[in-house]
């Protein structure tokens, strides 16, 4: 019997913020992502910008994520060798700025498949070597 791996999936805070406030796109998620052996992934990078634009807190968004999405949800921080790769990212890549060049580090140290309505987070992505997929363009199943 063939075993199925995991995979997980980081969520950027524009996608953390779509599927709270716009629980249509939560809906399209789950349906894409259902029977799927997938994790969610949100790194503090994600919790901390959600909270300083909207206000919801770690908790909060750890909450209504699993609750919408109906997958689990797991937290990632940022390390500091992670930072030392956000750092040559940014200068490797200059449109790719602070917070976006941490979520890219993290995403490429731990084999993350990266999920963004950020084009220029996908452009980076696509020269990092980084899976990343903006879900409106492309089914999410397919992805995974």
């Amino acid at each position: 019997m063939e075993q199925k791996t995991t995979q997980k999936i980081a969520l950027d805070s524009c996608v953390v913020i779509e599927i709270i406030e716009k629980q249509g796109f939560a809906y399209k998620l789950k349906n894409s992502l259902k029977g799927k052996p997938v994790r969610l992934v949100l790194c503090d990078v994600v919790l901390n910008e959600v909270q300083r634009v909207r206000g919801f807190t770690a908790a909060e968004v750890i909450s209504k994520i699993s609750g919408l999405v109906g997958k689990k949800v797991e937290i990632s921080s940022i390390d500091d060798e992670q930072k030392i790769i956000a750092e040559s990212i940014t200068a490797q890549y200059q449109f790719c700025h602070r917070g976006d060049n941490l979520i890219l580090a993290l995403c490429k140290a731990m084999d993350f498949v990266l999920l963004t309505f950020d084009r220029m987070l996908l452009k980076a992505c696509e020269f990092a070597g980084v899976r990343a997929f903006h879900p409106k363009w492309q089914e999410v199943s397919r992805i995974v």
